[in-house]
């Protein structure tokens, strides 16, 4: 969902943080925040925290090696300022803004994690509506769980390692949690996999 202020639009992202976080160089920017912000509180924080627009021919350096995201490989940009550190995702590329002497990959990592948060979201929401399956209360990630995914009472926890895997696997390891929530037994979750993921077996995740 993207909203307009003084001529700047913002996408709104939920994430399971308790604080707000506006991301990005220019218009259009991304503002993390919790899901229990409404629209009327977000604009109300923007107006008081306007971004800061970064300068185009501002000088950067790269990290010596791509980092990867969902298997897919991103030049990183780092570029000093004394602001908060933020990291922008470009098509190509991740862009940092830190202070010096910050350790530019434990950032990527923190931030990746609420990336990958943020994706587990949107794949959950989307087979809630194409399943009818509404009853999952919380969804949480973990750097210490050895499995895709662990199944407690209302809750699904994914693994943090899920980062490593592109997103088609994403897709179908969360469509398993899914059908073992559901309790489907090993015939009914094949026939919801070929109904909606026909080529799940080329996707090497079991």
């Amino acid at each position: 969902m993207q909203i307009e202020i003084d001529h700047n639009f913002y996408e709104i992202v939920s994430w399971n943080r308790d604080y707000i976080q506006i991301q990005g160089t220019r218009s259009p920017y991304r503002i993390y925040a919790p899901p229990y912000y409404n629209i009327a509180s977000l604009k109300q924080y923007i107006k008081l925290n306007p971004p800061v627009n970064q300068e185009e021919d501002q000088s950067y350096s790269y990290l010596e090696t791509p980092y990867y995201l969902f298997r897919t490989p991103y030049l990183v940009k780092i570029f000093s300022t004394v602001s908060p550190a933020t990291i922008e995702l470009k098509s190509s590329s991740i862009c940092i803004y830190q202070r010096k002497n910050v350790d530019s990959l434990k950032l990527l990592k923190e931030w990746s994690m609420d990336l990958l948060y943020n994706e587990l979201i949107k794949i959950v929401s989307y087979w809630e509506e194409q399943l009818d399956n509404y009853r999952i209360t919380a969804i949480r990630l973990s750097k210490r769980l050895s499995a895709d995914y662990k199944i407690e009472g209302d809750e699904i926890s994914f693994s943090s390692r899920l980062i490593d895997l592109d997103k088609e696997q994403l897709n179908l390891i969360v469509l398993a949690a899914f059908c073992k929530f559901s309790k489907k037994n090993k015939k009914e979750s094949e026939a919801i996999y070929n109904l909606y993921i026909p080529n799940w077996r080329e996707l090497n995740v079991y």
